[in-house]
Parts: structure tokens; C-alpha cells; sequence
């Protein structure tokens, strides 16, 4: 009799584990790529952007001296854009950098005092 017990909660223990294992292994291997805004100019960023193959997000605002971590979703090989207003003016430079879609890059894009962006990537 308590063998009857013990079966159905060593089965719900062996399936919860199952069920973390499994859950553990499918978040390992879709990582999806990060993107760090760093802000070192002298200007807050406005209306701040950032887009590549397949996204769009738009982030805000960004202070002088701060960094802003998001994820992305990219659809492919890709570049980084961002735009953003400062001082006025609408930023938009070209492209820069290269990162896969689901490959866990960690890209970091550092917008310069003059405005120029600055994109960086790493595995």
C-alpha cells in the first residue's frame, strides 16, 4: 500500500524535473543578441532608436554618461542603426556593425561626442 503512494509522487518528481531540464535547454539556445547604448556625449539623446534587420525599438531618452542594455530580435545577419535628436539636430548615421539573429552577440554601440555612433560586437 504505501508503494502505491510513494509511485505517483516519485512520477511528479521525475516529471518537474524533466519539465525544468527541458525549459533550462530551450532558453539556452534562443538567446537573442543584446544591444548597450552608450551615451558619451555632452547632450542628452532624444527620441532614441535603435533598428537592424527584422526590429525596430525605440528607447527614449538617454543622459548624458548613461547606457541602456536591451534585447533584440533580429531576422537575419544584420547590421545596428540608431536615431536619435540632440541638440536640435536629427542623427541618423549609417549602419555600422555585424550580428546574427539568436547567436547571443553582445553589441555595443557608444554614441561620441560629435555624434558619430561607434558600434562594437562580440560572441
Amino acid at each position: 500500500n504505501s508503494r502505491s503512494t510513494v509511485m505517483p509522487h516519485f512520477l511528479l518528481i521525475l516529471s518537474l524535473i524533466a519539465s525544468l531540464l527541458t525549459s533550462g535547454l530551450i532558453t539556452g539556445c534562443s538567446r537573442q543578441p543584446e544591444v548597450t547604448v552608450i551615451n558619451e556625449s555632452a547632450a542628452p539623446l532624444e527620441n532614441l532608436v535603435i533598428s537592424g534587420t527584422g526590429f525596430s525599438k525605440p528607447l527614449g531618452a538617454l543622459a548624458p554618461g548613461k547606457t541602456v542594455t536591451v534585447g533584440v530580435s533580429p531576422t537575419g545577419d544584420t547590421g545596428l542603426r540608431l536615431e536619435f535628436d540632440a541638440k536640435g539636430a536629427h542623427h541618423a548615421p549609417p549602419a555600422d556593425g555585424y550580428f546574427e539573429a539568436n547567436s547571443g552577440y553582445r553589441v555595443k554601440a557608444t554614441v561620441k561626442p560629435d555624434f558619430s555612433v561607434q558600434v562594437d560586437s562580440r560572441l
